[in-house]
């Protein structure tokens, strides 16, 4: 084995080939994780402008629009920007000073007690951050249901006499089953899923053209079967160290074994599939390692992919290995697709050694 080493190394992609993997996770994870998006602090950073013409109603003497609102952002931690003119609030939304703002007619109040249909207008723009776009969606469904809510508790409450709260008819206990520790562990499931995949399809790549130039047949085989174990050992080693210098230092040695087997089948997948299928063969595996992040299960459910997704097969499920990675950094039991990655690894070291013995061989 020393020998076969000594052999490969020679080539001139031989190093780049044992710790590029190892440098893919450290830079994509370190980059990812260091600077994560936290939920609260971008609902903090949000503002929301507030035009209100609401004139009140004359009896009882109370500005719905402003009971409502007390009432609907008591609980979201926006910043709410008093307003002038509709006009000064698409002016700031163009520029992005802010996010959304709502506009109040002047006769908002009188149609709610009068228990006409009331409307108000939601201003935004997709042309800001992706954050605040997304943040707009959210309230652009939550406000109606929530004022519409309201209205209806201003309404019944006169109706029995009594001076409105403003206060919503009915709220939620909330009770998470899992609960993220820090913001980086919402973003650890991913980093930790696109690194397998990536790391493990550059790894074959480079492993396959280094081995290719110095090692023949069985030698090459012996190499691309062996090498492999330690190269992805060191690289989800480093990975794990930063998802627990990042989340948790109780997950690194919990993580590192899943993600070790992982990326190290993965290797022998892709190294065995470029063996017979030249390295043309690509085009058919690159969309599968970028597509993670819609089939991967862990940014979105797969039935969310996009519709031109579906030939890739459902027997084949891309999803479960990031519910297992998201089931280790929340503590949940959500299992490993063991079949499926064990029949990653059996193609991969068949394709492998089926090329050395036979094709190979053959060619000799």
């Amino acid at each position: 084995m020393r020998n076969l080493l000594s052999k490969f190394m020679g080539a001139a992609l031989a190093k780049p080939a044992l710790f590029v993997p190892t440098a893919i996770m450290i830079i994509f994870s370190v980059f990812s994780l260091t600077a994560p998006n936290d939920q609260t602090r971008i609902l903090s950073a949000f503002e929301l402008g507030i035009v209100n013409d609401d004139k009140g109603a004359p009896f009882p003497p109370i500005v719905v629009s402003e009971r409502l609102l007390q009432g609907v952002t008591s609980n979201l931690p926006l910043n709410l920007v008093e307003l002038e003119t509709r006009a000064q609030a698409e002016e700031l939304v163009e520029q992005g000073k802010i996010g959304a703002a709502l506009i109040f007619g002047d006769d908002f109040s009188d149609k709610a007690i009068k228990g006409e249909q009331v409307d108000f207008e939601i201003l935004s723009s997709q042309h800001l951050t992706v954050a605040e776009v997304q943040v707009v969606g959210q309230l652009k469904a939550v406000l109606p249901a929530a004022m519409s809510a309201g209205v209806a508790g201003i309404q019944l409450a006169l109706s029995k006499g009594v001076m409105p709260t403003g206060e919503m008819p009915v709220v939620a206990t909330i009770n998470d089953l899992a609960v993220a520790s820090v913001p980086a562990s919402m973003s650890a499931p991913f980093v930790m899923l696109y690194t397998t995949w990536l790391a493990g399809l550059v790894g074959a790549i480079l492993l396959f053209i280094a081995a290719k130039s110095t090692l023949v047949g069985k030698e090459r085989a012996i190499v691309s079967t062996l090498l492999p174990i330690a190269t992805t050992g060191l690289s989800t080693f480093m990975l794990s160290m930063v998802i627990g210098s990042t989340v948790a230092w109780d997950l690194a040695f919990e993580i590192w074994p899943v993600v070790w087997v992982s990326a190290l089948a993965l290797t022998w997948l892709f190294n065995g599939l470029i063996s017979v299928f030249t390295l043309a063969s690509l085009v058919l595996w690159l969309p599968i390692v970028f597509y993670q992040s819609a089939i991967g299960g862990v940014m979105t459910p797969r039935g969310a992919a996009p519709e031109w997704m579906g030939f890739l097969p459902d027997w084949i499920e891309f999803e479960a290995l990031g519910a297992s990675y998201r089931g280790l950094i929340h503590g949940v039991d959500m299992g490993y697709p063991t079949t499926m990655m064990s029949v990653f690894a059996a193609i991969g070291l068949i394709l492998i050694w089926s090329k050395a013995l036979f094709v190979d061989r053959k060619a000799a």
